[in-house]
């Protein structure tokens, strides 16, 4: 088993504001893209980070005004 992590993840995109709370609490998970709205860094809807970024990440999502981001434990290999 590895190392503990965790996946976050923008559920219904389509559905996110551009107030951009989740980059400004969390700027090493989200980031602004393109299309207006945030991003999780790597991919658009969701990534794998280390555990330690689970507190800001957690942060984000009880921020987000629209409630669409969801944090989880995974094992690292998942």
């Amino acid at each position: 088993m590895g190392k503990a992590k965790v996946r976050v993840a923008i559920e219904s995109r389509e559905d996110c504001i551009p107030d951009f709370v989740c980059v400004a609490v969390c700027p090493e998970v989200f980031e602004r893209h393109g299309d207006g709205r945030a991003r999780v860094k790597g991919g658009l809807d969701a990534g794998v980070f280390d555990a330690s970024l689970e507190a800001c990440a957690l942060e984000a999502a009880s921020l987000c005004p629209r409630g669409i981001i969801k944090v989880y434990r995974v094992d690292g290999d998942g």
